[in-house]
């Protein structure tokens, strides 16, 4: 039976990932739904794009599908959730999930009763050179992990970057938006879970027109073992580089034996060993590319979920962490353990 997909929001631009997905596995797209009049008359030309709807709970009401994926913006993203588990619909969303504790409990629940399958977007973990790293610390070629240091750095882009980040209520957090990356990664990564925030901290500095806005971002964790991350999420790249600075996705995993090291565009890892005088690079090659977030989801609501895949139980986990280290942030506390 042929999948159908149906979108509410389109004002992140990460949703167009998830509809290049549907047209490439066959699954339609029975309706679009666009809320914000500015984004839709934006949108009114695009070849791969058709709006159909300007009421997401109309769509809902009136539309037969069996997923539905959000894209709207951080702040009305939980109660888009809900309302679609409500309406017996499994949901993929570009993450963040939402924007508060409560809300992903509301969901956590929801979709529990409703036997209802929940995703993200979380893609750093489709790069070749994190699986390629993934797999050698399983392995154990770095022997017990002891530090982890992550730079997720991103380009403002003030006039480029939607203007609903910069309003009030709309955002909900650096870490919750950019972090949630690496509270993904990490137990992904290293089979360690994060278990304690030490310390976490968010403040405006570039974008001081919208002082609210919290810009920079840093956290420092520790996981199962002790082991301790080190990690900035901020809005600082130099905007005319963009993404291509060292510092976006830059991972580095120290362990007992060695370290590895990763930057997201690079074909190699570098690898020091402590039994050799000089590092080497590694190169990342995959048996198989990873699956998209369109089939693991299908895969999960047929039941036929495979081993390391995303799961409903998995995405809501890793939001609430996120989520909890930006509470810890936002309210200055230390030594803060996650639940």
């Amino acid at each position: 039976m042929a999948v159908k997909l149906a979108i509410i929001g389109l004002r992140h631009g990460h949703i167009m990932a998830l509809l290049a997905e549907a047209e490439k596995l066959g699954v339609e797209v029975v309706a679009v739904c666009e809320e914000d009049a500015a984004t839709r008359a934006a949108f009114q030309n695009h070849d791969k794009v058709r709006i159909t709807h300007d009421s997401y709970q109309k769509m809902l009401a009136e539309v037969p599908c069996d997923i539905i994926g959000v894209g709207d913006y951080y702040g009305i993203r939980g109660q888009r959730v809900l309302d679609a588990l409500a309406a017996g619909r499994h949901v993929v969303v570009d993450k963040p999930l939402c924007t508060s504790i409560l809300e992903c409990d509301q969901i956590t629940e929801l979709a529990a009763q409703r036997g209802l399958c929940v995703s993200c977007m979380f893609g750093l973990r489709t790069s070749a050179q994190l699986i390629t790293m993934k797999k050698l610390i399983a392995q154990g070629l770095l022997g017990e992990i002891r530090t982890i240091c992550i730079t997720g750095q991103h380009p403002l882009n003030l006039g480029v970057r939607p203007g609903w980040y910069f309003e009030p209520g709309k955002h909900g957090g650096t870490i919750n938006d950019i972090g949630i990356h690496a509270v993904d990664l990490i137990p992904w990564l290293c089979g360690q879970q994060i278990t304690t925030v030490v310390a976490a901290r968010t403040w405006n500095a570039k974008a001081s027109r919208t002082p609210w806005f919290n810009d920079c971002a840093q956290v420092l964790l520790k996981l199962e073992n002790q082991a301790g991350v080190m990690a900035d999420f901020s809005y600082l790249s130099p905007d005319k580089c963009g993404f291509t600075v060292r510092q976006y996705w830059r991972v580095t995993v120290h362990g007992d034996d060695g370290l590895l090291e990763t930057q997201k565009g690079e074909e190699e890892l570098y690898f020091a060993s402590s039994k050799a005088e000089q590092p080497e690079k590694i190169s990342c090659t995959l048996e198989a590319m990873p699956e998209d977030f369109l089939t693991q989801i299908i895969r999960e609501k047929d039941g036929q979920a495979i081993p390391g895949q995303l799961t409903t139980g998995y995405v809501l986990k890793t939001s609430r962490k996120a989520l909890q280290i930006q509470y810890a942030a936002d309210n200055a506390l230390r030594d803060f353990d996650l639940q």
